[in-house]
């Protein structure tokens, strides 16, 4: 992985360096222990904020998703720090029930261009979660192509320029 700038000094993720070498994907889930004095809005942002700086040193991408007290998470990057960010989760008092959806090495990122994504469950969510056979969102139970479906279509909601292909992709499985 190759970092990159702009002429603002805006650091970037070249993903050409990933593969296939080297890469691997971590999709987890987690119920929220005790969110602390804060609540969870604040518990997440103290993660998103921690996360976007290791995750930048690391060469890791992803997404963070949360909602009716849990995680879903999926991290991609060189093998060895993905595999030492989720010993860290495992550790972490703030995660319980932490159960692994999907690990292994992969070819490409779906989520190049985000240190770590974050997506809120909310109620115009209903939709996306019943495509994978959701009522509410309980991502332990999800398979491995249906927890891609979930996190690429989610992420795809935050692009400036519409859907993702890749989530597209994901979703005609």
């Amino acid at each position: 992985m190759r970092k990159g700038g702009d002429s603002l000094g805006l650091e970037f993720m070249l993903e050409f360096d990933d593969a296939p070498k080297g890469l691997a994907r971590l999709v987890y889930a987690s119920r929220v222990r005790d969110p602390g004095r804060g609540g969870l809005p604040e518990m997440v942002r103290a993660i998103l904020l921690k996360s976007i700086h290791n995750n930048r040193m690391a060469a890791v991408t992803g997404i963070l998703v949360v909602g009716e007290g849990r995680f879903l998470q999926l991290l991609e990057g060189p093998a060895g720090e993905v595999e030492a960010i989720f010993a860290r989760v495992e550790r972490d008092d703030r995660h319980d029930e932490v159960v692994v959806i999907a690990r292994g090495a992969v070819e490409r990122r779906l989520f190049r261009d985000w240190n770590m994504a974050q997506h809120h469950i909310v109620a115009a969510d209903r939709g996306v979660l019943a495509k994978v056979g959701l009522t509410d969102f309980t991502p332990d139970v999800l398979d491995e192509t249906s927890a891609l479906t979930l996190l690429t279509t989610l992420g795809a909601q935050h692009l400036r320029w519409g859907k993702s292909p890749k989530a597209e992709a994901w979703s005609a499985r």
